[in-house]
């Protein structure tokens, strides 16, 4: 039974002389096994600080050290207090992960953990998941090596980390790399100079300079003889903004300095001193020439010279940037014929430079002179350029139509790419009919971008003519990428046959599906065969069965439990379908590593809500908190989508199961993403039926009443209730409207509390008229704007205080129509 609207239990079916549970639909719902929540843990709850160090030769006890502060708490976020349930709980049941009592050898633990990182291809996330749950006894068996491999996968820049989704580096990345430093320093592993770099680096990624220049200092001063690298990587991020000079020219001179006195080693051997090198000197050119100081510039061009480091292109392309961008076009083309001169080859990225200051300028004749001279040396501009260009692609392929014909595909596909980065798919139709006019060879990357275009413009029929007609003949052979286009574009398009077709073909060509190829076939099918769940089923059993397996994501999880969800609305799942779905929440952290996020929660939640599955539900909505203590996102997204929370709620009051009901409002509340009206009478109700009127009165109290005002509650602030402590609750005035307190004052006239009506309208009164703007910008959308009572509240008070036996009620009515009269009085009924 569905909870009826805001209002309409406590107005139209109220009977104060019959119990609440009349109103509510009691299903008791079989029980089901839970799931296993609690996947994000943290380094404080896997292993706590490591082995000391031996102080002598002799053997010692190694002393129990304290737990390391874990990534939820090193992040600083005023507004969120966190509490674990404790495990007499009534929630813990689902907030309590069951430990494996299996111990094994430490040695090896690390062991397995070291042989799979240098032999796996894990991404940062995948890394930092499996070292986050390595034993902490195991922490002291790791090697100096393991230990920068795995910040190196963290921060996304390791070779073998790359194949994954890489991205910059975030704070979240800076967090678990110093997590990790914190770690293996408390199991007595010694940090060395690329521990120190990689620390360096991803603080210079964030351009926190002043943090990368302290990690510096320590690396020396444990007695470290640093290479040039660390300086090198100062010097490029002080490069990159110009209120940053004086700091470069510092670092610039420390490098010297340091080289000078044999301070700065050879990164192939620490007996040998530093050299500068040519990346140095480039880093140094770039910082100088974005601020104009060109007299320096040729300075260190005439040191470099000296030190027998011979400038390359990419050093004039820096010097040449810096020119553009400060003394404009002409200054740049004298550079440029500066740069001919000295024998320069001008390459694709000096174009790139040229072109991009004459289309800031408005310099037609200038950029076709650019294009004209680039075509005459083979050199053809990036599409990003192509795009700006006040030209049309024909006007471009005339002026370099004297490019030798080995580069004409190239250039054709760079203008294709162009088009479609504006979205202009009739213009790549256009150029892939002047390309066969003019008797151009395609090749596979024309027809890969023919495909995608075709395919964006809505036109799927064509472009699987295409492709049969194309790859059929034998003579091009399409790459899993163009398979992947055509099976993601079926599935958007709702062409499931020709989507498994495409899949079928791929495999009989003997290539291998990856992840894209996987996850736009779930997508499909999640879209448009929702009722069709055992496809579903196959299709990711298939991915993490294949030979070698395919990883699912964050996006193969979407895409599966959004099918479940939308199968709910319309039947019940069976065990095995149930089964098959906690096995893959469970097993996306604990087997694949993969981070959920917010997106993920919910779909989750309305799939085992729409099943009925009331501990699973709170088992997602345990680990969902979790994750929001730490990650803003999902808090912004639960505040954005309030229905899922809102629907676990209304299964636990259908289950009987008040406590959970109030557990959840607490919890919600606590992330400060306010709930909505409805949520906060679901807790009232809840309160009732647990005949526990104390606790709804420290909730409406505590809900309207100002930490700092001197306002008491009339429950003792430190009391316990059965679903443990109800906290400290904030000024939240907009998520008690009128029908919250018409649900409060009929809680407290069943329970015989009438002595508190008054005291709580006038409380509600007081907080919505101190309740400023500050107060609606915090609270959101949700927030009643409304700050009077109306004349069909004060209507639905009088009746229940009507339907009371004890003569009180009258007088009391008689007093809270005064009251509404002097405060309220548009409220007064007629």
């Amino acid at each position: 039974m569905h909870f009826s609207e805001a209002g309409a239990m406590h107005t139209r079916r109220v009977k104060l002389a019959a119990p609440w549970s009349t109103i509510w639909s009691r299903v008791a719902l079989g029980g089901h096994s839970m799931i296993q929540s609690g996947q994000h843990r943290s380094l404080s709850e896997l292993y706590n600080q490591a082995k000391k160090k031996q102080t002598d030769k002799d053997t010692k006890d190694r002393a129990n050290s304290q737990p390391l502060v874990d990534t939820i708490s090193s992040i600083p976020h005023s507004r969120i207090r966190t509490r674990e349930p404790t495990a007499d709980s009534p929630i813990s049941r689902w907030s309590v992960k069951k430990e494996n009592n299996i111990v094994k050898d430490p040695k090896e633990v690390a062991g397995s953990y070291t042989l799979q990182l240098h032999e796996s291809s894990w991404d940062g996330e995948e890394t930092w998941m499996r070292f986050s749950r390595l034993p902490r006894k195991s922490i002291p068996y790791l090697r100096d090596i393991d230990v920068n491999v795995t910040l190196a996968r963290i921060r996304g820049t390791e070779r073998a980390s790359a194949q994954g989704n890489r991205a910059a580096p975030t704070s979240m990345t800076l967090t678990r790399m110093l997590n990790v430093y914190e770690t293996i320093k408390q199991a007595g592993i010694v940090p060395d100079r690329f521990t120190y770099q990689e620390l360096i680096a991803v603080n210079v990624s964030l351009l926190k300079f002043k943090h990368a220049r302290e990690w510096l200092e320590k690396m020396v001063s444990q007695g470290i003889k640093p290479t040039i690298r660390p300086y090198r990587t100062l010097l490029k991020g002080y490069s990159t903004r110009t209120d940053e000079i004086d700091n470069a020219r510092r670092i610039w001179q420390d490098i010297k300095n340091g080289i000078e006195r044999g301070l700065i080693v050879s990164e192939n051997s620490d007996n040998q001193t530093a050299k500068l090198d040519l990346s140095t000197f480039t880093c140094y050119i770039a910082a100088e020439s974005n601020v104009g100081n060109f007299s320096k510039v040729l300075d260190i061009l005439d040191e470099m010279t000296a030190a027998g480091v011979v400038p390359d292109t990419t050093v004039r392309n820096t010097v040449l940037d810096g020119v553009l961008r400060l003394k404009g076009l002409d200054a740049g083309l004298q550079e440029a014929r500066l740069m001919e001169q000295s024998g320069f080859k001008l390459d694709g990225y000096t174009y790139m430079l040229l072109l991009n200051t004459a289309v800031g300028e408005n310099r037609s004749d200038d950029i076709r002179l650019l294009l004209a001279e680039a075509a005459a040396r083979n050199v053809v501009p990036p599409a990003r350029v192509i795009q700006k260009l006040p030209l049309n692609p024909f006007a471009v392929l005339n002026i370099m139509a004297n490019i030798h014909d080995e580069y004409k595909t190239r250039l054709y596909n760079t203008l294709i790419e162009a088009a479609m980065r504006r979205n202009d798919f009739g213009q790549v139709l256009r150029i892939v009919g002047h390309l066969r006019s003019h008797n151009v060879t395609a090749n596979v990357v024309t027809y890969t971008m023919l495909l995608d275009a075709l395919n964006k413009a809505k036109r799927l029929e064509q472009a699987k003519d295409m492709f049969k007609k194309v790859f059929d003949t034998g003579k091009l052979k399409p790459d899993a990428h163009i398979f992947g286009i055509m099976i993601d574009a079926c599935g958007r398009h709702g062409d499931i046959r020709g989507m498994f077709w495409f899949k079928t073909e791929m495999r009989k060509r003997g290539l291998v599906a990856g992840e894209f190829i996987y996850n736009s076939v779930l997508a499909a099918l999640s879209r448009w065969r929702r009722g069709n769940l055992q496809a579903v089923i196959m299709v990711a059993n298939e991915m993490v069965r294949s030979k070698p397996p395919v990883k699912p994501t964050t996006r193969t999880l979407n895409a599966i439990f959004a099918a479940f969800a939308a199968q709910t609305q319309h039947r019940r799942l069976g065990e095995g379908e149930l089964q098959f779905l906690r096995a893959w929440y469970s097993d996306t952290s604990d087997t694949y590593f993969v981070t959920k996020d917010s997106y993920m929660y919910l779909l989750a939640i309305n799939a085992f809500v729409g099943a009925g599955c009331m501990e699973d539900a709170m088992g997602v909505f345990l680990d969902m908190m979790r994750h929001a203590e730490w990650n803003p996102s999902v808090t912004k997204r639960v505040s954005a989508r309030p229905q899922c929370i809102l629907d676990i709620m209304r299964l636990a009051i259908e289950r009987q199961e008040f406590d959970t009901t109030l557990r959840v409002w607490k919890d919600w509340l606590r992330l400060r993403t306010l709930p909505p009206g409805k949520a906060t009478e679901m807790a009232l109700f809840a309160c009732d039926q647990m005949s526990r009127p104390d606790i709804a009165q420290e909730i409406f109290h505590g809900l309207l009443t100002r930490p700092n005002t001197g306002h008491s509650s009339s429950v003792d602030a430190g009391k316990s209730s059965e679903v443990g402590d109800v906290e400290n609750m904030a000024f939240c005035p907009g998520i008690v409207d009128e029908s919250v307190l018409v649900m409060y004052i009929a809680i407290m006239v069943k329970h015989n509390h009438l002595d508190t009506i008054i005291p709580a309208v006038e409380l509600w009164t007081t907080a919505m008229q101190a309740m400023d703007q500050d107060d609606i910008t915090s609270i959101g959308s949700e927030i009643r704007t409304a700050h009077r009572l109306s004349v069909p509240t004060v209507l639905k008070v009088i009746e229940l205080l009507r339907g009371h036996k004890d003569s009180a009620a009258t007088k009391l009515i008689a007093e809270l129509l005064a009251y509404i009269e002097k405060h309220f009085p548009d409220a007064i009924p007629v």
